[in-house]
């Protein structure tokens, strides 16, 4: 078949673009008909076209032969996501535990909760649940993955919700058939100040260099790891589920054949890595979904975007500009993924305010006594805090500004005479307590559309060739 529904991108996807996309990846491709795994053959044949093919050799003529529209088969394989597809592994460098990752959205939440549904997590597929926890609207947010410790050391754990009892197997610890035991593999996701992090399980074989690691043995490590080009780092040695540990912290720096033999006896294998970046607009980030307004973003990428190959989008949404820069016009849930790499953008309705309009309380009074210590008088001479207690005489030349928590929140002005002099009356007190002159010129005022006092005293000053710079300030300002 042509055809598969991607589980990563969560689109339906061609088998040549698939491959070009570095898409071989176990359990990412499912059959648009009967939805059991297929994957990618012949990706690199001369005789036979790339095509999927089921892991059972199922290959029917009904499989063979469906076609379905895009955006139907993405909504029927969106609606048949449930708990299983939602589940991930993580360990705490802070508490020394594994714990299991798992969400549900809000309608999911409410189903469950209806039917008092639990989520149950096995160590074996007919023992008692080591961990049930209620799936109810007081214990899981929609859409957040909720954590949940893990106390019983397995080599499988078998999850289900107790209304759905098919079960998925699911190894966090790794033993061959003979009993040999490989070491776990974590991808380091998040690191605080203080050195602190959480390491996600790798579920694929595949890693990448320049990336963080924890390596984990579920015993105690005879000896140190010893790699050319590999980074080593924060030798860890802890017990939890009642078994020692030990891990190591690596980043590989490039391919050799030694870190590949190794890799190869533990069943992984090494390939260079990408980089992806969103660089504009600035977007928060919540339990790994970049949220966005905006209608299109800027993002870096060290690979060529392939449109319904390693993005999810078609061309006609993609730009692309030099230097590894592309334009994406986003809208719902945009998904970017190849080998390391991966960013989920998703477009939000800008239904709140970008801030908070904060009321400014605007007060007249002669004098201003302070209630505390967060009050500055402002004056000719600049500013100073008033402690609490203070009286402060307040003039027409001077205010008072409160504010709270760093924001303003009142500002005191002086009370309003109702004696201020105007017209006539303010030129006067103008000229009698302001002396300077400055020589007189008509076409300062040709433009101005000059009130009947104002001309008055214009055409005194037109007679002596001076005026008063004071009384012209307050003329060209409107002010007479």
């Amino acid at each position: 078949m042509r055809m598969a529904y991607d589980t990563i991108l969560a689109d339906y996807v061609d088998a040549d673009t698939a491959a070009k996309g570095g898409g071989f990846e176990p359990y990412r491709y499912q059959c648009a008909c009967c939805w059991e795994e297929v994957h990618i053959c012949a990706a690199d044949s001369r005789g036979q076209a790339t095509h999927f093919r089921h892991r059972s050799g199922n290959n029917n003529v009904e499989c063979e032969n469906y076609l379905g529209s895009r955006s139907s088969i993405i909504h029927h394989a969106l609606l048949r996501q449930n708990t299983r597809d939602r589940i991930d592994f993580y360990f705490s460098s802070l508490k020394k535990m594994f714990s299991v990752d798992v969400k549900f959205n809000a309608d999911e939440i409410l189903a469950y909760g209806h039917n008092e549904a639990s989520f149950l997590v096995r160590i074996s597929s007919i023992g008692e649940p080591i961990i049930s926890v209620p799936i109810k609207g007081t214990r899981f947010l929609p859409d957040v993955s909720e954590t949940i410790p893990i106390t019983k050391f397995s080599w499988g754990y078998y999850i289900s919700s107790s209304i759905d009892m098919k079960q998925r197997e699911f190894e966090i610890f790794r033993k061959d058939a003979s009993g040999k035991i490989y070491p776990s593999i974590f991808k380091i996701h998040v690191e605080d100040d203080n050195g602190n992090y959480q390491a996600k399980l790798i579920r694929s074989e595949t890693l990448y260099t320049n990336t963080s690691y924890l390596i984990v043995f579920p015993y105690i490590y005879p000896c140190e790891l010893s790699f050319q080009d590999v980074v080593v780092d924060n030798v860890m040695k802890f017990r939890t589920m009642d078994r020692d540990f030990s891990a190591f912290i690596v980043k590989f720096t490039k391919k050799t054949l030694q870190i590949e033999r190794q890799l190869e006896v533990w069943k992984y294998r090494l390939e260079l890595n990408e980089s992806l970046a969103l660089l504009w607009p600035p977007s928060s980030q919540s339990d790994g979904l970049i949220d966005t307004s905006a209608d299109s973003v800027i993002i870096y990428s060290s690979f060529e975007l392939q449109a319904h190959g390693n993005i999810n989008v078609p061309s006609s949404d993609i730009c692309k500009f030099d230097n590894g820069l592309s334009k994406i016009s986003i809208s719902g849930i945009t998904k970017i993924y190849k080998k390391n790499a991966e960013l989920i953008l998703r477009k939000i309705d800008d239904t709140f305010p970008r801030y908070q309009e904060l009321f400014v309380d605007q007060l007249s009074r002669n004098n201003y006594e302070a209630h505390d210590d967060s009050a500055y008088l402002y004056n000719r001479m600049g500013v100073v805090r008033l402690s609490k207690g203070t009286s402060s005489p307040i003039t027409i030349s001077s205010s008072i500004r409160h504010y709270s928590f760093g924001y303003l929140d009142c500002i005191v002005t002086a009370q309003k005479n109702s004696n201020i002099l105007v017209g006539s009356d303010l030129i006067q007190d103008i000229i009698k307590s302001y002396k300077r002159v400055e020589k007189f010129d008509w076409t300062d005022y040709e433009l101005l559309d000059l009130s009947q006092e104002a001309f008055a005293y214009i055409e005194t000053c037109e007679k002596t060739g001076m005026i008063n710079s004071a009384a012209k300030y307050f003329i060209t300002e409107g002010r007479i």
